[in-house]
Order: C-alpha cells, then sequence, then structure tokens
C-alpha cells in the first residue's frame, strides 16, 4: 500500500464488507476498504516497472510513443466519463470539483501531448488516426459504461482509481531526481502538483461519503469496479511496456 495511505491503512482490517471493518475500526475509510479489496493488482499498477522508467529516465523511446499514443486516445473517453460523472453528482459542490478537473484535461494535457509527440518525431496524422489498442478499449469501456450506465458512486470509484494509481507512482518518482526528457519530467509534474494531489484527496473524501451511504450489496459492485480498473492499469502498463 503506498506511503500515503499507510497511517489510514491501520483501520483497515481484513472484514470481507466495509460494515464489518467499521464496526472493528471505526476511523475505516472506505476509500481505503477499496484499496485493500483491490489487493495485488493494487500494488501491481502503482509499482508497475514502467512507472518507474519514467523517473528514472531509462524509459525506452519506442515504449513511451506506444504509451502516449494509446493514453491521446483515452483522454476523449476521459473527458466523457467526467461529463457523466457531472451530469450524477449530487451536489454543487462535486459537479463544481469535476467540471474543474474536465477543463484542466482539455487543455494543459492536450498541449502536454501535441508537443511530446513532436519531440519523439511522431507525425501528426499517426497520433490523430490511431485506433485503440483492445486493453485502452477495455480500459474506456468500463470507465464509459460505469459512468453512463452505472451509478454515480461506480462510475466515481473508476475514476478514482485510475487517478490515484497515477497521484500514487507521481508523487513516488518527484523524489528522484528530475529526468532529461521534458515529456518524462513533464508527466510527472502533471501528476505530483498540489492541484492534483488535492482533486484526488477530494475523489477520496466523495468516495468516503458516498460508499458509507450505499448498502452492502452496492458497495461490492463498487469495489469489483475499483479492482476491475486496477487490474486493466496493470494490463494497459504491461501492453505498452512489452508492445504486446
Amino acid at each position: 500500500m503506498p506511503s500515503h495511505t499507510k497511517d489510514a491503512a491501520v483501520a483497515v482490517t481484513q472484514a470481507a464488507s466495509f460494515q464489518d471493518d467499521q464496526a472493528q475500526a471505526p476511523s475505516a475509510r472506505f476509500s481505503d476498504w477499496l484499496v485493500f479489496q483491490a489487493g495485488s493488482d493494487w500494488a501491481a499498477a502503482t509499482e508497475h516497472e514502467f512507472t518507474k522508467a519514467i523517473g528514472d529516465g531509462t524509459m525506452p523511446a519506442p515504449a513511451y510513443v506506444r504509451y502516449l499514443i494509446e493514453d491521446y486516445t483515452f483522454i476523449t473517453d476521459l473527458a466523457s466519463t467526467l461529463g457523466y460523472l457531472v451530469a450524477k453528482a449530487p451536489t454543487m459542490r462535486s459537479k463544481a470539483r469535476l467540471s474543474a478537473f474536465l477543463a484542466l484535461l482539455t487543455s494543459e494535457e492536450n498541449d502536454y501531448f501535441e508537443r511530446s509527440f513532436a519531440a519523439l518525431n511522431v507525425p501528426e496524422t499517426t497520433y490523430r488516426t490511431a485506433a485503440q489498442g483492445p486493453v485502452t478499449r477495455q480500459f474506456s469501456n468500463l470507465l464509459l459504461t460505469s459512468s453512463g450506465k452505472g451509478t454515480y458512486a461506480e462510475g466515481l470509484a473508476c475514476l478514482l482509481c485510475a487517478e490515484w494509481v497515477y497521484l500514487t507512482w507521481g508523487l513516488r518518482e518527484a523524489k528522484k531526481p528530475r529526468p532529461e526528457a521534458f515529456y518524462l519530467a513533464e508527466w510527472i509534474d502533471l501528476h505530483a502538483v498540489p492541484g492534483f494531489e488535492s482533486f484526488v484527496g477530494w475523489l477520496r473524501e466523495e468516495m468516503d461519503v458516498v460508499g458509507n451511504a450505499l448498502s452492502e450489496a452496492e458497495r461490492q459492485r463498487v469495489a469489483q469496479c475499483f479492482k476491475d480498473m486496477c487490474a486493466l492499469e496493470v494490463a494497459f502498463f504491461d501492453a505498452v511496456w512489452e508492445g504486446s
């Protein structure tokens, strides 16, 4: 479990249900329980060799090109996911936080991709017309289905997992000497800045509030969404790292 959850994790027991977990540790957080339920998939996603190579500056250019192209095809689906969640969010405060992140996603990150592709000599026609690989399609489909057809809690769990994974490895890699390639350094920066950490912190708080109000059956469905997203994060990193 990542270092920034260790303090809260002491309250997470091996209880299968969050209700039992709360009974044994009243301070238990639903978001920490989701990480516990994800098991080894969480560690595999946050500690993947691909993420460490970004911070080490040892990332092979072909692997990062594969990653950027796949991630670029995914951005539109992530934006749609946020749109669904904005529509379903129960309060104006929640809608505002999600909307602000959507605005950031469609501005700063898009600019990053275009500059990085240019530096890596990837023709515009290549990334503009690229089709999603099979793992990216599964990843996108889970986000879109959970947020569009599922409940707010299910969609929120998938978004939380995706962003929390990136915050976890981003904070870790930010402690290393800055890699020379700007596209590696800036990618770490985007996921280790206080603004992003604050947003993920808010996602956790929102998930805690929403999760506390769910039935146990609903909590189990949400936990499965979180775990499935973790597993797909691992599969995604595997695919771009290995070129499979």
